[in-house]
Parts: C-alpha cells; structure tokens; sequence
C-alpha cells in the first residue's frame, strides 16, 4: 500500500509538473470578429465610444518613456472582445540614455531607432522588450516594432547613412523584440511598419523637397526579408493618399502614382494589391510557406480639406470595403478616434471626434463628426 501511494504521489507531482510547462507555453491571440478597428484614444468615456461603434479591433501606442501605462485599458479592450494591437516606440527620455541610438538627441527627429548597435543598447533593448512582453502578454495579439521604418530621417532615426546599415539596424532589434515576445506568447503575431512610398524617389513628392535617408519601402522590405525571413514577421502598412490633406482615392493625381503595377510610386488603398500581390511572390513567403499577414495600421482620410467631413467620410467606407475584399489583410485600424489638434493645425483632421480648440490636452474630445455614424454603420 505504502509503495502504491508513493506511486500515486509520483504521478500527482508529474500532472502537476506536465500542467505547469503546458502554461508556460501557452500561446494567446485574439481572432477578430472583423476587420473593422481604430486607434484608441485611452478613456473610459471613448471605451464606451469604442463599443458603440462596432470596432472589433483596436491599436494602442506605447513608448519607452511608459510601456506599463496602457495595460489597464488593453485588458479591458480584451475582456471585451477587442482584439489588441501594440505600436512600441522608443520616445527617448534621461532615463533610457542606452536605447537611444546616437550620443545625443537630434533636432526635427520624430521618432528614434532602438539602439541595437552597442552591447549596452542591446542588452538595454532586450530587457525592455521583455518587460513589454511581460506586461502584455495575455492581452495584446499584435506587435508592431517602431514606426515607418523605411524612414531612417524622421520616424526611424538611427544616425545611419545607408539603407544596408540601417536595415542591419532595424533588423537586429526586430529580432529581439520578436524572441522576447515570442517567448512570453508563442500565438503573438510581430509586423514591420512601412509608409506607403514604394517606389517613389528618395524625396518629398507632394512639395519635391528632399528627404535624405527616407528609402522605398520596397527596397528597404527586401533588403528586411534577407535579413529575417526565418522569421514569421508581418507587414504593417500606412496606405495614406497621396496628398495626405485630401481624402479622396481616385484623383488624376491619385492614380499617377498609385498605379496598378509593381513598379508604382505608392501604395495606398486604391492599389493595396500590390502590396499583397508582390508578397506572394516565392521568395517572399514566410517560413511555413504561407503568405505573410498584413495589417493596415495607420491610414486617415481628412475632414478639413474642401470636401469637408462628406468627402473624409466617403473616403473611410470605399478604404474599408477594399481591405475587406482583400484575403491577405487582417485588419484594417482607422487613424484615429479623436482628432489631434497639432495634426489638425498641418492639415489632418483624421479623427471621428472633434477635439477641443480650448483644452490644454492635445486629443480632447470635443464633438462626434459625421463620419463617425458612417464608421458605425460599416461592418
């Protein structure tokens, strides 16, 4: 009897024991109910905003500065059938000096790289992707690392000079941060962000101002795949009109750059084929020989240019019905929930709201636009 109890004992301790590695492994994603999603603006007044409209997918953006800061309201989208994606930025602050890529800050940087290139920034990166993996672990699917990081000169600055050390950059703290969040949850989806300049020359095209170190998402995507295609990454897509003060997708102006094949200028909703076309192609595939997710994470259609909310609002349902009919995209998150006064100032009046011309705070809500019902009624 005695030996039957130890017996019974060893294969209690080897349930228990089986049970807690099946945990540590255990993978979460929310599937989406639909594609339809925003960007949220953290309140619980715009939660409840966020529910009445029917959103079934939301994007949230952290940063250096505070990655813990959003974890209340990403459980809270997921408990409420949210599926949640994460934009993780590097805002350099004092006190995150080793993820900062260069010596000092730079004047006119929008947003920096995360600092790979030294042991100090590796280790230093590597320890914050895994706090934020940590923290987010069971609430966020999604992962997006950095911002348009084709652009080297304003969104993803590193001090690099050259689109192979940039790409060599990018692609190092890719990694990291796709480990680190892999091993925290295995079923997390991680997306590289690219602006909607395919092929377009390294220049401004709407003023012919030029734009150093701002390379083709195309080249600067290939050059990524040889870099990481080992890897399971997605694409995350800004697919802005041209003009990014006019919501319209069907202009002459339009439809010069956004032509129908490989070798267009831009990539924006009106020819979003292209982008999933060329990611068909052989040597493109992921690892498991599927064709790599795509989301559409930062797309606006402006209400303050001369079609007014009217024009902003026919923009929004043509653009969702495109990424609906597309097999290949996942999602499709509105930038953004309430409009941005320092955006509206430079002509992108992309929010569903209004905000508050006399409030201290950037994104007060103020007033619900027309778009707003159009949005709601899109399923």
């Amino acid at each position: 009897m005695k030996r039957s109890g130890r017996k019974l004992a060893g294969l209690a301790l080897a349930v228990a024991l089986a049970a807690s590695t099946a945990f540590t492994s255990f993978g979460f994603y929310q599937e989406p109910a639909s594609k339809k999603g925003l960007l949220f603006h953290p309140t619980q007044e715009m939660l409840n905003d966020f529910m009445e409209l029917g959103c079934k997918q939301a994007e949230i953006c952290a940063s250096s500065a505070n990655i813990a800061g959003y974890a209340p309201w990403a459980e809270q989208l997921k408990n409420n059938g949210i599926t949640v994606t994460m934009i993780v930025l590097n805002d350099f602050n004092v006190g995150d000096r080793n993820l900062l890529p260069v010596s000092e800050p730079q004047a006119g940087v929008g947003r920096y790289a995360f600092n790979s290139a030294t042991p100090e920034g590796e280790a230093a990166v590597r320890a914050f992707a895994r706090q934020a993996a940590s923290v987010y672990k069971d609430t966020v699917s999604n992962w997006i690392i950095g911002n348009e990081v084709n652009d080297a000169s304003t969104w993803d600055y590193d001090g690099t000079t050259t689109i192979d050390a940039h790409a060599d950059v990018y692609a190092k703290t890719f990694r990291i941060f796709y480990e680190e969040i892999k091993a925290a949850n295995p079923d997390a989806r991680v997306f590289i962000p690219f602006d909607h300049n395919w092929t377009v020359p390294d220049k401004n095209i709407t003023n012919g101002g030029a734009t150093p170190y701002r390379y083709r998402s195309k080249d600067f995507l290939l050059r990524l795949n040889d870099r990481l295609k080992d890897l399971s990454y997605g694409v995350a897509w800004h697919p802005y009109p041209l003009d990014m003060t006019r919501p319209e997708l069907d202009t002459p102006d339009e439809r010069k750059y956004s032509t129908d094949d490989e070798n267009a200028l831009i990539v924006d909703m009106f020819n979003l084929h292209v982008l999933t076309d060329y990611l068909q192609r052989p040597e493109m595939l992921a690892p498991d020989g599927s064709v790599r997710r795509v989301i559409l994470s930062e797309q606006g259609f402006s209400s303050s240019s001369a079609s007014g909310e009217a024009g902003a609002a026919a923009a929004i349902t043509q653009a969702y019905e495109i990424a609906k009919a597309n097999p290949y995209v996942d999602a499709f998150l509105l930038h953004r929930q309430v409009d941005s006064k320092s955006q509206v100032s430079a002509g992108y009046a992309y929010g569903l709201w209004t905000s508050d011309p006399n409030s201290s705070e950037d994104e007060a809500p103020l007033s619900k636009k027309s778009t707003w019902a159009v949005y709601q009624s899109l399923q």
